[in-house]
């Protein structure tokens, strides 16, 4: 396909996604081959029409600045009047380049969720197009905002047309085709079209030497332009006979794409810019070299500050840049008329000359209060080996960013390593240690690991620990625990490591152990993490004793560990409290049956998390309710919420908790009948979970006997009667899985250690009905069992019990209230239309259509945002609805009176 074919195709395939009213493009190609002109002309019909665009593009600081690349465009788009467009943004983008410091601190993940609720309010009455030119420099929460906001908004009329260039690692975007947004590459100019572009150039029809020139130019547009209108420019094309020739000395091709994407500058291009600003004076062409170093919009006077002069004394200089086709007005700022302009310029300056530049951008910056972060960009680019007030900069900047940018900030702070000075004794550990969690927590292990193990220099305990601590929690946010318990093990084991270090690298440690099935260790890890003193480490390490205590069957231990966490947590406030003990504390509570309890504890922690700006608490949030609304028989509600916790651990990049989270769904899809998707779920998980041993592995196990032909059951739960497989589990996993589901010593009742073990459960835990139900259903005492199972709130033990006990038309309708299917019996032939609708589906779905956004939804029915998210979605599917407009429709259609 060439260029303008492929250009009339692209303008195709985005008219049509404007006009269906919702929908993603992105538009691809390297840099001056037409994609700001082909969305600039896409967003004139868009207005035409009546929606509003709001329309911006990334620059190379957006990377810096949390949220900008996203929230400058909504801030400042057009509208029809009466509806504006930036009202409902601005209050988030604080000062106009991206989040408030609030937001910045760690609310990003929250922000983000404003800016979907202000679209979602905003779309309720007018259509929507989001045009972000350039995304390949996008901001890492604006990344995160398209992988959440694209899907999530699906429903309603917003059109997001994405420009980029092909450059490696771009992974929102990439994913954001993978799950169905258009990719729309902007092919080069084939040799007939370039020569039709040189002839409306240059009014001629293009001669040899002209088709010499272009030959090799890799068909981009832009940079035959200039070259050929600056060539012309000179007297350097000479036309006669209709025909245009170059004159001599000027035969040297024009250079395409490189690898990647990229656009390698031509030297011809950059002798062609030279010429074209040759003409200026020096003091114009001071203020362009200024400019390219600033890499953003500027106003006159940054410019001014950076080269030492007052801004009215610019004025004059502006007038001759915008004059020669260089500089553009944007608003009150000045940019460069294309950007390869300006990394022409930029790529001209001597690297001396460019390294005071950058560190004069970065002093006049500091005193105009620019964010350290921004300031930190131009100190990697200017500072000197050894500078320790750039040091101190990019560690400022670095922990500015962390919550919202981790990826950049690890950069930063391994910039001010490369800067810094290593010390007699070795580097500087908290150097060090930063560089790693945070490279750790950009899902960059492999570099971390890198650089907590070849320092080169030896280490004192005290920095060894930093850096281990640093690597440690990071890699148990990833999953990787037997790591944890390595490098823990190794740090631990030398003397001298500080109290403080040592109680938090045997909290995570604990955690670690208990994942791994080593129940006796983790205890010791997290005795020792409580008895330092250490409150964060008090906190996390009593977490870890209460899942031990679960784990051992003590669940008035679990219950009184998790409650002395909530309580030291909330004393101490700060970081501690950004460990959500209350999962905990909600999980020992589920154990007892106290299910409202449980319930009411996670809602403060899903508010809790938004308020401080905890996003790493979501997915584990969306696990421990989900496995809390299975145990409660709601099954739709619980696949909506293990969906969901999915959905946030692939946007956090963050799955870790994927495996527990896909064996929830499995369990589900086996309880509703749906054996081929369970067993895809299962598989998934397993495959993510590893070989095992550990906690996760042994539940996907148990999961999977359920699904098992050889030991299938007869009713929904799968129970058979045959021997058990869990003779050899390791620590206290099966007293875990009967707590978890107590009807589990009913399935496998021929083992007689499985019955020993629900027999010590119900001895030791008195006032747990549950365990009281499972224990005289797994020794056959069915009608007593049943009796049980009515006073606790576990359905799914006593519509098994009522199946066995031959009550089955009890035992169906028990089945149906939970959304479950008795025997083999199928549901597929509801899975379509209104009927289909389950009734947590439908409680949306009329909130939706009442006008609702998913937060004041999710609000009114006590769920998470992404939970009300799955099940619109679930209905959207159903009903074959691709809007909330034509969702509104159905509801109307089948019940009148909403």
């Amino acid at each position: 396909m060439t260029g303008l074919v492929g250009r009339r195709d692209a303008l195709g395939v985005v008219g049509g996604v404007l006009a269906a009213g919702s929908g993603c493009v992105v538009v691809e190609g390297p840099a001056g081959i037409g994609k700001s002109r082909l969305l600039e002309e896409s967003a004139g019909p868009a207005r035409a029409r009546g929606t509003a665009v709001a329309l911006g593009r990334a620059t190379e600081l957006d990377r810096v600045a949390p949220l900008s690349t996203l929230l400058r465009p909504l801030a400042s788009g057009s509208g029809p009047p009466g509806m504006e467009l930036g009202d409902g943004f601005r209050s988030i983008n604080r000062g106009g380049d991206g989040l408030g410091s609030t937001e910045r601190d760690g609310d990003g993940f929250r922000a983000i969720e404003r800016v979907g609720e202000a679209v979602e309010r905003y779309t309720r009455t007018r259509p929507l197009a989001i045009v972000l030119d350039d995304v390949q420099w996008a901001d890492e929460l604006t990344c995160l905002a398209l992988r959440q906001l694209v899907p999530g908004l699906a429903g309603s009329p917003v059109v997001w047309l994405l420009g980029r260039r092909p450059l490696p690692e771009q992974e929102a975007v990439d994913r954001l085709i993978e799950e169905g947004a258009r990719r729309v590459p902007l092919p080069p100019l084939g040799p007939e079209e370039a020569a039709e572009l040189s002839a409306r150039l240059l009014g001629a029809a293009p001669g040899p030497s002209v088709l010499e020139l272009v030959r090799g130019g890799g068909g981009n547009p832009f940079l035959l332009e200039e070259v050929l209108t600056g060539l012309r420019a000179e007297g350097r094309i000479s036309v006669r006979g209709g025909v245009a020739e170059v004159v001599a000395g000027a035969a040297d091709p024009v250079v395409g794409a490189a690898a990647g994407g990229r656009v390698e500058l031509p030297a011809r291009f950059v002798a062609a810019v030279e010429r074209r600003l040759r003409d200026l004076s020096p003091e114009a062409r001071r203020l362009l070299e200024v400019a390219s170093v600033l890499r953003r919009p500027f106003s006159v006077h940054e410019a001014a500050g950076v080269l030492g002069v007052t801004a009215g004394s610019l004025f004059g200089r502006v007038e001759e840049a915008v004059g020669a086709g260089a500089l553009v007005g944007e608003g009150d700022r000045l940019g460069f008329r294309h950007d390869l302009i300006r990394e022409a310029v930029y790529g001209g300056l001597g690297a001396p000359i460019r390294a005071a530049l950058h560190r004069e951008a970065a002093s006049v910056l500091r005193a105009e209060g620019r964010p350290h972060a921004e300031l930190a960009e131009h100190l990697r680019h200017g500072a000197r080996r050894g500078d320790a007030a750039a040091i101190l900069e990019l560690r400022a900047a670095a922990e500015e960013m962390t919550a919202t940018a981790p990826s950049a900030a690890a950069d930063l702070m391994l910039r001010a390593l490369e800067l810094a000075h290593p010390r007699g004794s070795g580097w500087d550990a908290g150097l060090v240690a930063g560089a790693v969690r945070l490279l750790a927590s950009a899902g960059r292990l492999g570099e971390a690991r890198e650089l907590a193990d070849s320092l080169g220099v030896p280490l004192t305990a005290a920095e060894e620990a930093g850096v281990a601590l640093g690597l440690a929690e990071a890699l148990k946010h990833a999953g990787d625990d037997r790591g944890v318990v390595r490098r823990t093990g190794r740090v631990l084991g030398r003397a001298g490591v500080p109290g403080r270090e040592r109680a938090r690298l045997l909290a995570v440690r604990a955690h670690a152990l208990m994942m791994s099935s080593e129940i006796d260790a983790a205890e010791d890890a997290a005795t020792g993490a409580v008895a330092e003193g250490e409150v964060f480490a008090q906190v996390v390490g009593l977490q870890a004793r209460s899942t031990v205590a679960l784990l051992r069957g003590d669940l008035d231990g679990a219950l009184r560990h998790a409650e002395r966490s909530v309580e030291l947590a909330d004393a101490a406030g700060g970081e501690t409290a950004h460990r959500h003990p209350r999962l905990w504390l909600g999980a020992a509570m589920a154990a007892l049956d106290r299910f409202e309890e449980a319930e009411g504890l996670y809602a403060v922690v899903e508010r809790e998390a938004g308020r401080l700006g905890t996003a790493w608490a979501l997915p584990l949030l969306h696990r421990f309710r989900a496995e809390l609304l299975l145990a409660w028989g709601r099954l739709d509600d619980a696949a909506a919420e293990a969906e969901a916790g999915l959905r946030v651990a692939g946007q956090l990049s963050a799955m870790a908790l994927a495996p527990a989270l896909l064996g929830v769904l499995g369990h589900v899809a086996l309880l509703r009948g749906e054996r081929e998707a369970a067993r895809g779920y299962l598989d998934r998980g397993r495959e993510l979970a590893g070989d095992g041993p550990g906690l996760v592995f042994e539940e996907l196990r148990w999961r999977s006997e359920l699904l098992d032909p050889g030991s299938a059951p007869q009713g929904a739960t799968g129970a058979a009667h045959g021997a058990s497989s869990y003779a050899g589990l390791r620590g206290g996993v099966l007293a875990y899985l009967i707590v978890q589901e107590p009807w589990t010593a009913a399935r496998w009742r021929a083992d007689p250690r499985v019955v020993a073990c629900a027999q010590d459960l119900a001895r030791r835990n008195p006032r747990v009905v549950s365990l009281a139900a499972g224990l005289a259903h797994a020794e056959g005492r069915l009608e007593e069992a049943i009796e049980l199972y009515r006073s606790a709130p576990r359905p799914l033990g006593l519509a098994l019990a009522l199946e066995e006990a031959g009550r089955r038309e009890e035992a169906f309708e028990v089945y149906r209230a939970c959304g479950a299917v008795a025997g083999r019996a199928r549901r597929e032939a509801a899975g379509h239309g209104w009927a289909a609708l389950t009734a947590s589906e439908l409680r949306v779905v009329r909130l939706v259509a009442q006008g609702m956004t998913n937060r004041e939804a999710a609000a009114a029915l006590f769920l998470s945002p992404h939970t009300v998210d799955s099940h619109l979605r679930h209905a959207f599917a159903k009903l074959g609805v691709s809007s909330r407009v034509e969702l509104t429709r159905q509801v109307l259609a089948h019940e009148p009176g909403q």
